[in-house]
């Protein structure tokens, strides 16, 4: 007997990698070092594992307001930015309403579509993955969308839409848009002071990508006190357990260290993304802690593997396309050289 939902039967499981590389660069992860010592300052701190956490999260809170300039009204923190995409189409979005994305763009923004019911649109990006706002503004008003999510920077293609672009975009229509900032920090192109000038926006942050720490989860929503107060209606109690918490607090308060971390990536990025141009290989300029190319080499990921190197390899529509996460100063020297050597 299927007792599943009908509209998941389709559905298979988010799988990931399982290869294991001394050089990882497939999922976008940070510096492991970065805020490492902090592992030391929770093992020393007072926490208590037999309570719950605050669930008004009034510490962490603070410090999001330190970095973003926002009261604890205009927050609600999840773990990461993923669950808190998926309770904005649970607080939002009802059965075979629309959600409007990206093509391509962050895989798990049709799944918590179908997972709902609601119809998704992926608005197509033009040629070099390149993304135009009027083909934007015009999907949007045919489809009379409920939501419209933007991953800005783009995964997996690490294009951005401008500050002028996205005010576009949000004064086109009524419909909420949410803009996922999960890679902003390496693009500069945050909205993050204008959020309150529009009834229609919220914007998604996290800790995964500029922080370094995608294994604790954490993320939050900055919007308007009437979006925090729907979300809120739905999100589970105590969802960000207190050891995330403590470290996100602590990271918050020592951003300093991520604002010099993100510099070095950039730079880092660049290198990357010239050495592929001057190797011949078609790579797109990125705003984000990777970079996105296109390759003719059988068996890339294969052959990268056999050096103890892992990348992302895509499939489907994105066959041939290979994206390549920004890390140390050695391991993308590393990768360089095992890239050269199969060539």
């Amino acid at each position: 007997m299927n007792r599943e939902k009908e509209s998941i039967r389709s559905l298979e499981p988010y799988v990931t990698n399982p290869t294991i590389c001394s050089v990882k660069l497939d999922a976008n992860e940070g510096d492991k070092d970065l805020y490492r010592d902090l592992l030391k300052k929770l093992g020393e701190s007072d926490i208590t594992l037999n309570y719950y956490p605050d669930d008004l999260y009034s510490e962490l809170k603070k410090e999001i307001n330190n970095y973003v300039g926002y009261e604890p009204k205009n927050i609600t923190v999840g773990n990461g930015s993923s669950e808190l995409l998926d309770l904005c189409v649970k607080t939002f979005v009802d059965k075979d309403e629309t959600i409007l994305s990206l093509d391509p763009t962050f895989s798990m923004y049709s799944i918590y579509a179908q997972v709902f019911s609601a119809k998704y649109i992926g608005a197509k990006a033009e040629e070099d993955f390149k993304l135009d706002v009027d083909s934007i503004i015009k999907d949007i008003k045919e489809s009379n969308p409920k939501l419209v999510i933007l991953c800005n920077p783009n995964n997996p293609t690490g294009s951005v839409l401008t500050k002028e672009e996205v005010r576009k975009i949000v004064k086109s229509t009524d419909a909420l848009i949410a803009l996922d900032e999960a890679y902003m920090e390496f693009g500069d192109e945050s909205l993050i002071d204008e959020v309150m000038d529009y009834d229609n926006l919220l914007i998604v942050k996290t800790v995964s990508k500029a922080f370094s720490l995608a294994g604790i989860r954490m993320g939050y929503i900055v919007a308007n006190e009437d979006i925090i107060t729907s979300i809120e209606k739905v999100r589970a109690p105590y969802n960000l357990n207190s050891l995330s918490t403590y470290i996100a607090t602590e990271a918050l308060r020592q951003k300093e260290r991520m604002f010099d971390y993100v510099k070095k990536i950039k730079e880092e990025r660049e290198k990357i993304y010239k050495a592929l141009v001057d190797l011949g290989v078609k790579a797109y300029k990125s705003s984000a802690n990777f970079v996105f190319f296109k390759s003719d080499i059988e068996n890339l990921q294969k052959k990268l593997v056999d050096k103890d190197v892992l990348i992302r390899k895509f499939s489907g529509k994105l066959d041939g396309y290979y994206r390549v996460s920004i890390g140390t100063k050695e391991q993308n020297e590393k990768f360089l050289e095992a890239f050269k050597e199969v060539m």
